[in-house]
């Protein structure tokens, strides 16, 4: 069931990139007739003198992420394999978790097209692979690891203006990632914003440099179901300390109240019990509520544009409890 603590890890593929800032003061470029279709209202705008992004692009990033995950509410059902499946019962007062935390890798590609001079419209198809550690201290204490992987796909739109010598970018996307062993793709919604500044680079005037700062909030889909086996998530420390696990759950069981001895027989015994058999075949039916520890965070970012056809950027969450990384080409 941990596995499900990686909800998050499909906002790893909704970053969208910074505008494109390669906005001229009037009169600075010649009144040539403008030769595309898109941007609606791109002829107005170039002759205004605005020299415009090209119309259609593509981006391929690499993100990785790290965050930590909190989960509110727990209902899990179990199958040793022999018995038929238990109905789900909810668990969220009879386990504690230490540590949430899951890693993602992503790699995605993003089509994009400007459909306004200051709105820009993208695509996003991509491809995750997670990990997630959890840590649980109640009514017995086991790390577990699990991995995973999965498809994404989704739109996002970008808005983009100039505030004197600056930039400002608004975007929003919305992404659906169908991860291994859920049952239905976990949706996600970013929203971000970027302040920034733009540098020509030597005597090219289609080259510069760009620099901002700014910030990210992620919010996901509340509940995710799937199924997962113990021999999945419990890695080998864990087996090696089965007796030991046994143990500290009998002991929390003798002393509970009869109402969660009734609840943790349901569930939390056969699972104990197999994990003590060192019986890894046992399927755990899981329906969680799940959300970052922390939905903003900071960003600071960087682009080389080398001409109008290619751009290399860097960005960086920095502050708040979700740390990434992301390097795109353009």
């Amino acid at each position: 069931m941990h596995k499900l603590t990686l909800f998050f890890s499909i906002i790893l593929v909704s970053l969208s990139g910074v505008a494109q800032n390669n906005m001229l003061q009037l009169g600075d470029t010649a009144r040539a007739e403008y030769p595309y279709i898109f941007p609606i209202l791109g002829d107005k705008a170039h002759e205004q003198g605005f020299d415009l992004p090209l119309p259609a692009g593509i981006m391929v990033n690499y993100f990785y992420a790290v965050q930590d995950i909190a989960i509110p509410d727990i209902a899990v059902g179990f199958n040793d394999g022999i018995l038929p499946e238990i109905p789900l019962t909810d668990i969220t007062r009879l386990i504690e978790f230490e540590e949430v935390r899951a890693t993602a890798y992503t790699v995605n590609v993003r089509p994009d097209l400007w459909v306004l001079p200051f709105l820009n419209v993208y695509g996003i198809f991509g491809k995750t692979w997670s990990q997630s550690n959890v840590k649980i201290s109640y009514p017995f204490t086991l790390n577990t690891v699990a991995k995973l992987e999965g498809a994404s796909y989704g739109l996002g739109v970008t808005g983009a203006s100039g505030i004197g010598k600056y930039f400002f970018v608004l975007d929003g996307n919305w992404v659906w990632t169908m991860l291994t062993n859920f049952e239905e793709p976990v949706k996600s919604r970013v929203f971000s914003f970027r302040l920034g500044r733009a540098f020509p680079v030597g005597k090219n005037e289609k080259s510069n440099v760009a620099f901002w700062v700014g910030g990210m909030r992620v919010r996901m889909g509340g509940i995710t179901e799937g199924t997962i086996t113990l021999g999945e998530v419990i890695p080998e420390e864990g087996w090696n300390r089965r007796d030991e696990i046994v143990d500290e759950y009998y002991i929390w069981y003798d002393n509970a109240d009869p109402l969660k001895q009734a609840a943790a027989d349901k569930v939390l015994t056969p699972i104990v019990e197999s994990i003590g058999a060192a019986n890894g075949d046992g399927i755990v039916h899981y329906k969680i509520t799940k959300k970052p520890v922390q939905e903003w965070n900071m960003i600071i970012g960087g682009q080389y544009q080398i001409n109008k056809v290619w751009q290399l950027r860097a960005e960086g969450g920095v502050i708040g409890n979700r740390k990434s990384f992301l390097f795109s080409v353009n």
